[in-house]
Order: structure tokens, then C-alpha cells, then sequence
């Protein structure tokens, strides 16, 4: 019986080209027909997707069409979105990843339609896939490939990755140079290597050589002074390879380099650590016996020139310098490189150590300290050391007879004014200076012709610092000694 108008012949029409799409359907393999119901379970299937997909006709029947969508896309409503997409826009096309019934995923690249009816009411979905996965996976075999290769040219940021050209232009520049170098990419490509070269290696044309030795070798390793964009220098490690084609014609060379400065500088200091050890262990003794030494001579020296009734205060004074030099010994211990001191620390102690052991009492003199932070080794320490000693030893004596208040002021200050272009402040000179306002000098003094042990001690110390010392009287009486931090060899 057929349809209301339609007659038996269109009935025969339309069932023969329903029976020739099947037959289409069915000898098409390589393509998966899946049919689908306006609520997306298979209603048909095709011998392609049972080869496709693994299931048989019988077992796809009636699933639900997510069942072929992976997990991931399954989760994001990945089916339901093509579904409503072929049915607003009458077809939506993909190319994603499927899964078999084995659990396998392979990569399909497939187009769905909107069936409608002649009353434009939607009778289902048809969905045809064609297997990639073999091109898939060779096209993801290459882009692995790259990716890899763009991730250590990228994300290598501890390695600067440069490619220059057979003459040293720069043609690849990752982010790990640009991190290390200050240069970026649009910076520096196409400018000569020598560009971070130091000067000395610009006027030797160290590039040029270095990349005749590649093109000879096959490779080179170098490791030298370089500058970045700011000018500041880094010591860097590198590696140069020659990059060929095909036909093994080279066109270009890979440069793979590490910032080892401050590798380089841990060394140096591990160097001069070790050696400074080394000679520590050598002297130590030698100190020792040259301090003993000094105590020695101190006592020969005031005994030359006591009488029985001095010989407390000399003893006195003779222990304020033991205890000057044993200071310097206790402050160089505890100094974290074992060969120098903060001369400011040391000078405090040792001054108001002096004013205990001369019961200054408080209020009856003031002390004024004021030091710049100044680091300096034993040979300058104990010397200077001891003219603080003597000078301030000397203000509490004799500036403040019969009760007298005043106030002793000292100081170490860096020689600004006599400070060298281009020179670090402990490169130039340092200034100790001991002021008190007593009762002054005689008019006659003169320090060059004092013969008392104190003032004989500062002139043979300031002479040991290469110095000079320098007394004035305005009011005040100030002693000054000038010395350079740095004694040269």
C-alpha cells in the first residue's frame, strides 16, 4: 500500500535509491556511515565503521553516539555541540581523535549532516569518518620534532642558543640568551657575533678564527670574557658546531653557551680561601712569635728609660699595649676571612676599655667615637692599633688634670679629597683622627722631637703604615694620621 500521493512508481524509485545507498555504503571500507537518531543513538552502520570501530552492527545498535568521542571530549559535551551544530547549520565538520572498542584511539577526520524529511522534520544524523591515524601520526611525528626542538631552543633558559651564519651574523636567538646576554631577538639578528666580544677579541677578530676552527673541526669549545648589552662582562663557557645540509655543504653553526662567572668567581674565591689558609698555617707561629716579640721590645724599651718610682704607671702602660695587640688577635679570630678586620668594631672595644681602666667616671669625660667601615689586614691593624693606644692613652693622662671635664673624640674616616679617578674608596687613603679639648700642648711641642716612649711608639708606627702624622692646636689639641689602605708590594 503506498503513501497518500505517492504513486507505486515513486514508492520504487525511492526504494531503489535507498537499496543503491546502501550498496554504496556498505562497499565503501575505508569510510564509517554511522546513522543516528534525532536523539543521538546509532540506528545504522555501516561495514567501514564495523571495521573502523571494532564493533559489530549488532553491538552498536541502539549505543548512544558519545560512546566513539574520547573521555576528555566526551567530558567538555564535545557530542552534543557537533549535534547542534549540524542541526543549526546542516552539516559540522571535525578532525579528532575517536575511540575503538578495544579502548585504541585513532585519529579521524569526519563530516556530519542533518537528515530532514520532506516536512523539513529532522529524522537523524549520518556521520561519515575516514581513519587518518597513520597520516595523523606521521604529521605529529614532525611536529613533535619541532616542538621539541622550539622547546630547548625556548625554554632552555639557562643556556644561551644562538645559530649564526657562515660569516657570524646572528639568525637564531632564544630566550635564555636574550636572559643572559640583555640582547633581544629583533636586536640582534643580523649583527656580527663580535658585538659581544670584548674589545681585545674585536681587535683579533676572535670570531672570525674561532668559526675557521669550527668549519675545520667539525666543532670547538671555548670559554672567555664577554659582554653583554649593558657592558658588563661575563665569563662564558660555549660550545660551536657546524651545521650542514644534505648534501654535507655546512651553511651555518650552532652555539650552545653557558654564564659560568659566577661559577668562576666561587673558584677564584675557593682559590684564594685554600691559599690563604695555606699561608695562615705557615705563619701562625711566626706571628705569634713576632707579637711576643713586640712585647719583648716594649719592656726593653721602658726599661731603658724607667726609674723605680715609674715603674708601675710603665708597667701599666706596657700592659694597655699587650692588650692593644691581643685585641687586634682576638677581633682577626673571629673575622670570617681569618686575614682582616672591621677596624671600627676593634677601635670601639679598645678605647672604652681604656677609659675602664683609667676609672673615667661618667660625666667627668665624654667620648665622642665616629669610623667609616673600613676593613684592614694584621699588618695595618696592630700598628694602627696601637697608635690609638698611645694617642688616646695620652689624652686621658695628661689632657685632663685636676678633675677636668672635656670630651676625647676619635675617628677613621675614608681620605675622600685625595680619592683617585676610577678607584674604590679602598684604594685611597684612610684618616685616624684623636682630638680632645684639655688643657693643649706646650707651645714648644713638636712631634718630631718628642722623645717620651708614646709619641716615639706613633712616630715608628705611622713610618710602619707608610703614613704621616699631622698635630694641631685651635682650640683643640688633634693628632692625625694619614695612611694608605692599600700598601703596595
Amino acid at each position: 500500500m503506498s503513501a497518500p500521493g505517492q504513486s507505486d512508481d515513486e514508492l520504487f524509485r525511492l526504494k531503489h535509491e535507498e537499496q543503491l545507498f546502501h550498496v554504496v555504503v556498505d562497499s565503501t571500507p575505508d569510510y564509517a556511515f554511522v546513522f543516528l537518531s534525532p536523539d543521538n543513538h546509532v540506528w545504522r552502520w555501516n561495514l567501514g565503521a564495523e571495521k573502523i570501530f571494532g564493533y559489530k552492527e549488532s553491538e552498536a545498535l541502539g549505543a548512544n553516539g558519545s560512546m566513539f568521542f574520547v573521555p576528555e571530549d566526551v567530558a567538555k559535551g564535545v557530542p552534543e555541540e557537533e549535534l547542534e551544530k549540524a542541526k543549526r547549520d546542516g552539516r559540522a565538520e571535525d578532525d579528532r581523535w575517536h575511540i575503538r572498542k578495544d579502548g585504541s584511539r585513532f585519529w579521524a577526520s569526519g563530516i556530519m549532516r542533518a537528515v530532514y524529511n520532506g516536512a523539513s522534520k529532522l529524522e537523524g544524523y549520518v556521520k561519515i569518518l575516514r581513519d587518518l591515524t597513520g597520516q595523523r601520526q606521521a604529521q605529529e611525528a614532525l611536529q613533535r620534532s619541532e616542538e621539541q626542538f622550539r622547546l630547548f631552543v625556548e625554554h632552555v633558559t639557562e643556556y644561551a642558543l644562538i645559530q649564526v651564519d657562515l660569516h657570524g651574523h646572528v639568525t637564531v636567538w632564544n630566550p635564555g640568551a636574550q636572559r643572559m646576554i640583555g640582547y633581544a631577538e629583533r636586536e640582534i639578528c643580523g649583527k656580527h657575533l663580535s658585538v659581544l666580544c670584548t674589545q681585545e677579541d674585536v681587535d683579533a677578530r676572535f670570531v672570525d678564527h674561532e668559526l675557521e676552527r669550527a668549519l675545520k673541526t667539525g666543532s670547538t669549545e671555548e670559554a672567555r670574557w664577554m659582554v653583554r648589552k649593558d657592558g658588563r662582562r661575563f665569563w662564558a663557557r660555549w660550545a660551536t658546531t657546524t651545521i650542514r645540509d644534505s648534501n654535507r655543504q655546512p651553511y651555518a653553526f650552532a652555539k650552545v653557551m653557558r654564564d659560568e662567572t659566577e661559577r668562576r668567581r666561587a673558584e677564584e674565591r675557593l682559590r684564594a680561601s685554600l691559599l690563604e689558609k695555606d699561608v695562615l698555617l705557615q705563619e701562625i707561629h711566626h706571628r705569634v712569635k713576632n707579637n711576643l716579640q713586640v712585647v719583648v721590645s716594649l719592656l726593653s724599651l721602658q726599661a731603658n728609660r724607667m726609674n723605680r718610682r715609674d715603674v708601675i704607671n710603665i708597667l701599666n702602660e706596657t700592659q694597655n699595649r699587650v692588650r692593644a695587640i691581643a685585641g687586634i688577635h682576638e677581633t682577626l679570630y673571629s673575622s670570617p676571612d681569618l686575614a682582616s678586620i672591621s677596624f671600627s668594631e676593634y677601635m670601639n672595644q679598645l678605647i672604652r676599655g681604656l677609659f675602664s681602666f683609667y676609672s673615667v667616671k661618667d660625666g667627668d669625660i665624654q667620648l665622642k667615637i665616629e669610623s667609616d667601615d673600613i676593613v684592614l689586614d694584621i699588618t695595618q691593624a696592630i700598628p694602627l692599633g696601637l697608635i690609638v693606644n698611645e694617642l688616646v692613652t695620652n689624652a686621658l693622662k695628661h689632657a685632663f688634670p685636676a678633675g677636668r671635664t672635656g670630651t676625647v673624640r676619635a675617628s677613621l674616616c675614608y681620605l675622600q679629597e685625595n680619592s683617585i679617578p676610577d678607584t674604590t674608596l679602598d684604594e685611597g687613603s684612610a684618616v685616624l683622627t684623636v682630638e680632645d679639648d684639655g688643657i693643649g700642648l706646650p707651645a714648644e711641642f713638636d712631634v718630631q722631637e718628642q722623645e717620651s716612649m708614646g709619641i716615639y711608639l706613633i712616630r715608628i708606627l705611622t713610618r710602619q703604615l707608610r703614613g704621616a702624622i699631622q698635630v694641631g692646636q685651635n682650640g683643640k689639641t688633634q693628632f692625625r694620621v694619614v695612611f694608605p689602605l692599600k700598601l703596595s708590594e
